[in-house]
């Protein structure tokens, strides 16, 4: 059952299942599109402030979103999104290591319906991101989500 705009409540928080982080991935990904010493040398990681290899936080950024749409949007209930109009309010609170195992908990703030467009209402989540409980990540998203009435 897919839910729509009119299905999600204001504090309503929904959470996702697990993903391990591998150091080979945390390389790879920063080999790519992070490249400093701490994300990609476990040398240099050594000396850095980390104390040892971390993810890059655009790592976490991307393996959150992949477990909010997999897991949320795209999960057994899913929802309605028709995509997103931004995030804001990004921060990297604690690093991520190899072997770590996030999860993610979407909480609705905020949802205004369209007025120039009946088809969608505009639904803000509070996204945080946990290792074994601790918050290493949080962020705003902006999504547009199609109403339950709309002409598909």
């Amino acid at each position: 059952m897919t839910r729509y705009y009119e299905d999600l409540t204001v504090g309503e928080t929904y959470e996702t299942g697990g993903y391990t982080v591998s150091k080979e991935e945390i390389v790879d990904f920063a080999e790519q599109f992070d490249p400093q010493p701490f994300h990609v040398d476990e040398e240099a990681a050594e000396e850095s402030m980390f104390g040892e290899l971390v993810a890059s936080g655009l790592h976490t950024l991307c393996l959150s979103v992949r477990l909010f749409v997999t897991d949320f949007v795209q999960g057994e209930e899913g929802v309605a999104n028709m995509g997103g109009l931004g995030m804001d309010d990004l921060r990297w609170h604690e690093p991520v290591r190899p072997g770590d195992t996030l999860r993610v908990r979407a909480e609705v703030l905020e949802k205004t319906p369209s007025v120039s467009r009946s088809d969608r209402g505009y639904v803000d989540f509070h996204r945080t991101v946990h290792v074994d409980g601790t918050e290493v990540m949080s962020i705003t998203s902006h999504n547009i989500v199609r109403r339950a009435d709309a002409e598909k």
